[in-house]
């Protein structure tokens, strides 16, 4: 259990680390919001997109590893370097600020 419960908590920092990416971003001097990025992608690549779905739990494929990557213009090893300085605060935060990853958190 103890291995399942850390890949949840790995997904929920992919999800955060896509989420700073995105916020970064300025439009018209405020961050870059979900349905911005969600037609941009859509535009750009042909593809569909979810960015709330990203965020919230991804079970991110290398499609969209490489869509994420090339759309924010950063090497693969810098989004996990990203990924890898979400700190343990931030990943309790979000699983307790939602209610489905809250659940699924305490049912693993």
């Amino acid at each position: 259990m103890k291995f399942h419960k850390e890949i949840f908590r790995y997904k929920v920092a992919v999800g955060l680390a896509l989420k700073k990416l995105r916020t970064e971003i300025l439009i018209d001097k405020k961050p870059m919001t979900q349905q911005y990025l969600n037609d941009d992608i859509s535009e750009k690549y042909n593809k569909s997109w979810n960015s709330a779905r990203e965020e919230t739990l991804p079970n991110t494929t290398l499609e969209n590893l490489y869509v994420i990557c090339n759309y924010f213009e950063i090497e693969i090893d810098n989004f996990f370097k990203i990924v890898k300085n979400i700190t343990d605060k931030e990943i309790d935060e979000a699983i307790r600020s939602k209610k489905k990853l809250s659940t699924i958190y305490k049912n693993i």
